[in-house]
């Protein structure tokens, strides 16, 4: 989210989206730089009926244990629900377990705490530019949450306009409070000295919500001030003693609160302070109190904040298409319950400002109703990660337009949403990345091949621009492949190794083979293709991928028949040398050129082997003879058969004897005269061999040509 004007270091560095009305900040902190700081915000009601209006906020502090994915307001009670009818932005900041939510003089294991100044100075304008903040404040806390709150509202009044604790510990330097803080912060792992340094010293009484309701008074905050007394209440089990909890810890850190709490009170009031207090004849420190305070302590905080009483809560009814679809989704195999509508029916409007159609709020989602559409089954809804995204692209002016088929499951507990021009996808093995929209034309190729149940799985990416050569395309990232819409407009599908290969090569190699122009298929033999602008990728599970460019190379080998040819399965890339020759091993020989351009092939593996050992085309043999073809050998008198090819200075046969070499003169010419290896001799048993003193000998089944220093050839 680029939003100017942000303190030096901090930036939003990613929104995530998890349903319509929730979002999860991702803020890069400067007084907090080790990683992105987390701040969930839930959207205020009428922030989508209501676009240019801008809402107070309510922030809420967790406690003591507080997971670092998730406000524990959010995940341990119904904090979320409860103010979705309501004209707050609800803002709850993440982890902070141990921390007390202020800036600590020093860091302690592995953290440096610094929340003070992260919510005093970094996210008041984040919340104002990206999010429709306005500066009108309410902020609460539980537990340690609740000591944070106060402190911060305390040391920053004029930020806020109602500040409350539920069950905290309103007492720093009182005699044995800063060991007890000790104790609190050590059952996190961390030591309370290295937050405000040495108990008792300056900063515990700096920090102290009780020594600090002057500043209160001033600025006109109302406090709220709620806990109970330790004793067994409605949601407590019975101890062993009357009136005592089942929990007894649990009892005893709330009686420690009301204390605090009390003493607190006694300071605020005596300074003029326009505080509520809620001491309850009971309860302990358990999440069942505070939820129910947070929604006593809502009126006091609604009327601080200057709300309207339309404002403080939903009046509204579904009806006609609205009213039926929400049956309609909880009825059918859907089986999702909206909930309770939180807004009157509102235009939407697009950027021209015509009105396309119409939407309600709920609870859990929005009905949509396109105009033009059927009255009776017209009305379309959005919930969860899907509707989530879909709110976040702009919804119905988005390029999804119109949401035409609701949430749906899909594959090992994932979803997906219809619209009019593509689809929104979710699931577990998009690692956290969130919903994927897939444009109408991929969905048409990917369809066919059996969704996310198919090869290619789920999608896992948003399309990206891909440019070839100066050229643009788009790509879409599979689990097992990619989809790849060309310049052209036209869709190809990548899969597996192909695709990987495809998507890893460098620029200039993927330059060099252009868009696809076909879908991944199977081979005449076993394994599979993908063509490109100028090329081939080929995968066989012996090799895995090759490629081989469109050429003189590849017009040979689809002359031989491709893979089910003379040649066979291509088992390595196409080698491109400096001076333009080529070459291409497959696995029944081999097809190159030389610089000139001109086309040779050996077709057999184990003769193209030997060629290369005896130094190819610059080697013993030099180049194949193209006016001698290759084929099949006779037979011998000892019933061998195989393979031969000629070169310029030689020959190479092959059998199951082995592969050999013979060379052009004497030995040759006197195998030749006795008709090769369908003469006496018999096929070759081993490659033509150069002694010391200028001789020459060359063994066959059938006996051995040797051939003296003055070139005389005789049989031994």
């Amino acid at each position: 989210q680029d939003l100017p004007g942000l303190p030096d270091g901090v930036s939003v560095e990613k929104v995530e989206w998890i349903t319509d009305r929730w979002v999860l900040l991702h803020i890069n902190s400067a007084a907090m730089p080790e990683e992105p700081v987390k701040v969930q915000v839930h959207l205020a009601r009428d922030w989508y009926s209501s676009p240019e209006k801008t809402f107070p906020s309510v922030w809420q502090l967790g406690p003591l244990y507080s997971s670092e994915d998730e406000s524990a307001w959010s995940y341990a009670t119904d904090a979320v629900r409860f103010y979705a009818d309501k004209n707050v932005n609800l803002v709850l900041p993440v982890g902070g377990g141990g921390s007390f939510f202020t800036d600590w003089q020093s860091p302690d294991g592995g953290k440096n705490f610094r929340w003070e100044t992260f919510l005093t100075k970094e996210i008041p304008p984040i919340l104002e530019q990206g999010w429709r903040t306005n500066d009108r404040r309410a902020v609460n806390g539980l537990s340690m949450g609740a000591t944070g709150a106060m402190v911060l509202a305390g040391r920053n009044a004029e930020m806020f306009d109602f500040a409350a604790s539920f069950s905290g510990y309103l007492d720093t330097s009182s005699p044995l409070m800063p060991r007890a803080f000790g104790m609190i912060t050590g059952q996190a792992g961390f030591d309370a000295r290295s937050m405000w340094g040495s108990y008792y010293s300056r900063e515990w009484f700096t920090h102290d919500p009780k020594l600090l309701v002057g500043n209160f008074r001033r600025a006109g905050t109302t406090v709220y001030v709620a806990a109970g007394n330790g004793l067994a209440g409605a949601w407590d089990g019975a101890g062993n003693f009357p009136g005592s909890p089942e929990d007894i810890n649990s009892g005893a850190m709330e009686a420690a609160s009301r204390v605090t709490s009390q003493t607190f009170v006694n300071f605020a009031r005596a300074a003029g302070v326009k505080t509520v207090t809620k001491f309850r004849p009971n309860g302990t420190h358990i999440w069942p109190y505070w939820e129910f305070e947070m929604k006593q302590a809502w009126p006091y905080m609604a009327d601080a904040l200057g709300l309207d009483e339309a404002d403080t809560a939903a009046q509204c009814e579904a009806e006609g298409a609205f009213a039926e679809a929400v049956e309609r989704y909880r009825t059918n195999q859907n089986n999702y319950d909206l909930g309770d509508c939180i807004s009157q029916v509102y235009e939407i409007r697009n950027g021209d400002g015509r009105v396309t159609g119409t939407a309600q709020d709920f609870r859990g989602g929005v009905v949509y109703l396109k105009d033009g559409a059927d009255e009776e089954n017209g009305a379309v809804a959005t919930w969860g990660r899907t509707g989530a995204k879909y709110r976040e692209l702009g919804g119905p002016n988005s390029w999804l337009g119109y949401p035409v088929q609701p949430d749906s499951w899909a594959r090992d507990g994932g979803a997906w949403a219809q619209f009019d021009h593509g689809f929104i996808y979710w699931s577990q093995v998009q690692n956290g990345r969130g919903p994927v929209t897939v444009r109408q034309d991929i969905i048409d190729a990917w369809g066919p091949t059996n969704w996310e149940y198919g090869p290619w799985g789920y999608p896992v990416a948003p399309e990206e621009t891909f440019a070839l050569a100066g050229r643009t395309g788009q790509v879409q990232r599979y689990e097992h492949g990619v989809a790849v819409r060309t310049p052209d407009g036209d869709v190809r599908l990548l899969h597996g190794a192909i695709a990987d290969r495809y998507m890893k090569l460098d620029v200039p190699a993927r330059d060099g083979l252009g868009f696809p122009t076909g879908n991944h298929s199977a081979t005449s033999t076993p394994g599979y293709f993908t063509d490109f602008e100028h090329g081939v990728i080929y995968w066989s599970r012996d090799h895995g991928t090759a490629l081989i460019h469109h050429g003189p190379v590849f017009d040979r080998y689809r002359q031989e028949g491709f893979e089910g040819g003379t040649f066979g399965f291509l088992t390595a890339d196409e080698e491109v040398r400096e001076d333009g020759s080529r070459r291409a091993d497959f696995t029944d020989g081999m097809i190159f050129t030389t610089a000139d351009g001109s086309v040779y092939t050996v077709p057999n593996r184990r003769i193209a082997d030997k060629y290369d050992e005896l130094g190819g085309p610059r080697g013993a043999l030099g180049l194949p003879d193209m006016h001698r073809m290759p084929g099949d050998t006779a037979t011998s008198p000892e019933g061998t058969r195989g393979r031969y090819r000629d070169f310029e200075r030689g020959v190479v046969y092959t059998s199951d004897k082995g592969t050999f070499v013979i060379h052009h003169g004497p030995i040759f010419d006197a195998y030749r005269a006795q008709g090769y290896e369908g003469g006496e001799l018999g096929f070759i048993l081993g490659d033509e061999t150069v002694h010391p003193d200028g001789s020459r000998s060359v063994p066959f089944e059938g006996g051995t040509l040797v051939q003296d220093a003055g070139g005389t050839v005789r049989q031994s």
